[in-house]
């Protein structure tokens, strides 16, 4: 049932991954033809663990989404909308656990229900006469792409994707299984395309100890995307610091980076997609974090100290470097010191992914020969990367390093 459900739906990319992300709570803990009070469990579990994300998650509705949904869900549920994205999806869900509690919706009948015709795609049975319309927030990142300096649709006709209470739900607990934090106007969403190819026996692994773990980090450490070196070392270093081992067989991920809607597109943007894979950076950091323990200067560990959101932080110096490269890009820096420290950042990104030992050692020796004569006055730098580089560049840390 389920996963004749998934290979019905006729799209790929977000809306597609999302379903599948929602469906694979149920094979978790239900297997591939729930009936309805399996289905029920297995959204109130994903409710119970996604809960905290939900809460997080306040972008308001737009105007149209709003109008919409406030009838819909008069109609469905004899109530008005809540005014957030997160506490829509959360009630659409608690409410349709309740549905399948009492018999009202049948998931067997839901599942099996598509349609299309000129007006769109039906994915369920009508509720009380009504079908949900995909709210802006998943639909429109799909439907419009950055494209120069314009807009382009790309689903055409098929753009309208109406849902009954099953697949809205389902929808919405993929959304929050694939959230990875909202920063600077930009929502994060990581997603793993072909997740149903690990149906049923394997999902487990690749949700709870890959995608929530992933996601989790990326919502706690507030990685923001200035690249995709930087947003890949970051999030690893992330990982490494809550511990977490991620199996090999969860990469790659897909990031969804969406822009909100402003003033002159008034519309949810997919700026880019970018394909995520932490596992050599992950085993790399590792390895870093269990040297740099013991290298430490007169009992002392190695860390640089910082100002971060107005306080003094203490970082290991890779962080530090990782942390001034990002500050180089946000501020444009130039002269004879021009990003430094992002070229040296994404160099070593480069060799780290390579697996190549002397390749990372060679680029690790150039920095520290490039950064002798900054230090030397061969050059100019930030007083900030000055800092960093003088706290880098121990005898006892490049050994750590390599």
């Amino acid at each position: 049932m389920i996963l004749e459900a998934i290979e019905n739906y006729p799209y790929e990319g977000l809306t597609r991954e999302l379903l599948s992300l929602g469906m694979s709570w149920v094979v978790m803990n239900a297997g591939l033809e729930p009936d309805g009070e399996e289905m029920a469990d297995s959204l109130e579990n994903a409710l119970r663990s996604l809960g905290d994300r939900m809460k997080a998650h306040t972008s308001k509705m737009g105007r149209n989404d709003r109008s919409s949904y406030d009838n819909l869900f008069r109609a469905w549920f004899n109530r008005g909308a809540p005014e957030t994205y997160g506490e829509v999806f959360e009630l659409v869900i608690r409410e349709t656990v309740e549905l399948l509690r009492n018999g009202s919706l049948d998931p067997e009948e839901s599942l099996r229900a598509f349609r299309t015709d000129r007006r769109g795609i039906y994915l369920g049975v009508e509720y009380n006469g009504e079908m949900a319309l995909l709210p802006a927030i998943i639909k429109q990142p799909e439907y419009y792409e950055r494209q120069s300096t314009f807009m382009l649709p790309t689903m055409g006709q098929m753009a309208k994707i109406h849902l009954d209470p099953l697949w809205l739900s389902l929808m919405a607990v993929g959304f929050f299984t694939a959230f990875a934090g909202s920063i600077g106007g930009m929502h994060y969403l990581i997603t793993k395309p072909g997740i149903e190819g690990f149906w049923p026996y394997d999902v487990e692994d690749i949700v709870e100890k890959g995608i929530l773990p992933v996601t989790g980090a990326a919502i706690r450490g507030r990685v923001a995307f200035t690249t995709e070196e930087l947003y890949e070392m970051k999030l690893a270093m992330k990982l490494v610091e809550d511990n977490a081992s991620i199996p090999e067989e969860v990469y790659p991920l897909t990031l969804h980076l969406h822009k909100k809607p402003d003033r002159q597109t008034k519309v949810y943007t997919e700026l880019k997609t970018v394909q995520l894979n932490l596992s050599g950076l992950n085993g790399y950091f590792r390895a870093y974090i269990d040297r740099i323990g013991g290298a430490g200067i007169g009992g002392t560990p190695i860390t640089i100290e910082l100002k971060e959101r107005g306080k003094t932080v203490r970082k290991y110096p890779l962080w530090a470097l990782v942390d001034v490269a990002e500050k180089e890009l946000q501020k444009n820096v130039s002269g004879d010191g021009e990003m430094l420290a992002y070229i040296f950042v994404k160099d070593l990104y480069r060799a780290i992914n390579s697996d190549n030992r002397k390749l990372i050692e060679d680029t690790i020796f150039r920095l520290f020969r490039q950064g002798r004569g900054l230090l030397e006055g061969k050059g100019s730098g930030s007083y900030e990367l000055r800092k960093v580089l003088r706290g880098f560049m121990w005898e006892e840390h490049l050994r750590v390093l390599v």
